[in-house]
């Protein structure tokens, strides 16, 4: 289906470089580079620009977001594309009674009317849905669909990881049987579900992907192409991520052993990162093994690092996605090592997001040679994949490779809120508290 602007993409899986050594904003699309123009000053320019965005007012949306959310959300208002800001537009509604009950009936139902009398069918497909960032992304997406009154259902389906990969293919042919108007989530089995997406694209029934969620990467065998065999992509430069890593790792430890961690085996968001991160490190800088899989479940990733432990004892820095798991995983080197992280002489950590328990647990350790450096949790990226999907049906014309902008930063005390109504929930999601309390309540 082509009702969008396809972006030129190289079917490299390496994108060429990513700006300077701090690797913050990036407006390049994951694992891909830009066919060059020539600069005025004679050079090549591979910076990737989005299709013109103009007249979103004309499609019912405003770029007029709060400032404050745009900065919770991705901890920078520069360079942010016009449909991201929509979509944190529409995240600044003050929730009543009646809708936050509508979102709670919502997240614990498998199908439910959003009472709007609208005709649109939203589906929600997700690969996982077990652990808290899940959980909150999905409530991101419930809450942006209750701000558009065409949407009057939405279905949703979990696939919990089950290792049989049947379960998540089923999810999506279950949606093309329910006859939803389009679908958004995670695809964790990457080009494995690639036959049920093309199957709904066909049937004119677009998927829109969150979170770096490329069903395969650009290069991968069997890889699929946004704006082609699926409608859409919302997610960082995963290339530039990696990087942003690695230029970390560079700086701070110069040499020694890390380890890597990711999700789900072959997953894009992970695979998309670790290339370019390993490909980018020092020469003094080496993997105690091949990246982790695990999951993105804190007992795997524990028993990870664990292991890794066991073969060499003098690990000095982590990558992974998920700040929560890794925060269990540091538990090893007590357990393993009879030395707690805060009396190590040197600990480097690179994290993608940003839940509360290892910022409070960094607190707490209180060893200056212990850092950390983050980006953000994402969970709102669910969000732009709803708007998205509303200004796709509208016929709105967008670069399907919708790159949201990224920094990294160190945290600081300040990150550790201890009024944080659940601590495993990443600071920069958008769901209020008072909703996420009664999402966790007795947990």
């Amino acid at each position: 289906m082509r009702r969008v602007v396809i972006g030129l993409m190289v079917v490299a899986l390496v994108a060429a470089a990513c700006g300077d050594d701090d690797a913050t904003t990036t407006t390049q699309a994951p694992g891909t580079t830009q066919a060059p123009t020539t600069t005025a000053g004679g050079g090549e320019d591979t910076t990737t620009t989005e299709a013109p965005m103009e007249g979103l007012e004309s499609f019912g949306e405003s770029t007029d977001a709060d400032e404050a959310l745009v900065l919770k959300a991705l901890g920078t208002t520069e360079g942010v594309p016009d449909i991201v800001l929509a979509s944190i537009a529409r995240a600044g509604q003050d929730l009543d009674d009646a809708t936050i009950a509508k979102a709670l009936e919502c997240f614990n139902a498998t199908e439910c009317d959003t009472g709007s009398g609208g005709d649109l069918v939203m589906g929600f497909a997700d690969g996982g849905g077990l652990n808290v960032w899940r959980k909150v992304t999905k409530m991101e997406a419930i809450l942006q669909a209750l701000t558009y009154p065409q949407i009057g259902t939405i279905v949703i389906r979990e696939a919990n990881w089950d290792p049989n990969p049947e379960v998540a293919k089923g999810d999506l042919r279950f949606m093309l049987q329910r006859g939803v108007d389009f679908v958004l989530g995670y695809p964790d089995n990457g080009v494995g579900l690639a036959e049920e997406l093309i199957a709904l694209d066909e049937a004119g029934i677009p998927f829109f992907s969150y979170s770096g969620g490329w069903v395969g990467l650009p290069g991968q065998e069997g890889a699929l192409v946004p704006g082609e065999d699926y409608a859409a992509i919302v997610g960082e430069d995963l290339c530039a991520l990696g990087e942003s890593f690695a230029s970390i790792l560079n700086e701070h430890l110069g040499e020694g052993t890390i380890g890597v961690l990711g999700g789900t085996p072959g997953n894009a968001l992970s695979a998309g990162w670790q290339q370019c991160e390993i490909d980018a490190l020092n020469d003094g800088i080496e993997l105690v093994g091949p990246p982790a899989d695990t999951y993105w479940v804190n007992s795997f990733a524990y028993d990870a690092v664990s292991a890794w432990l066991q073969i060499n004892p003098n690990i000095v820095g982590f990558s992974y996605e998920y700040a929560d798991g890794l925060n269990t995983a540091l538990a090893a080197f007590d357990d393993v090592l009879g030395t707690p992280v805060e009396g190590l002489d040197e600990l480097i950590i690179t994290v993608r997001t940003d839940e509360q328990t290892l910022f409070c647990d960094w607190v707490e350790r209180d060893n200056p040679n212990y850092r950390i450096f983050y980006s953000a949790g994402g969970n709102f990226q669910s969000r732009v994949a709803v708007t998205t999907a509303m200004l796709y049906l509208q016929g709105y014309e967008f670069d399907p490779v919708i790159v949201v902008p990224h920094v990294m930063r160190e945290i600081t005390a300040a990150d550790c809120d201890l009024d944080r109504v659940t601590p495993d929930v990443s600071g920069t999601s958008l769901v209020p508290d008072e909703l996420l309390a009664l999402m966790f309540a007795g947990a």
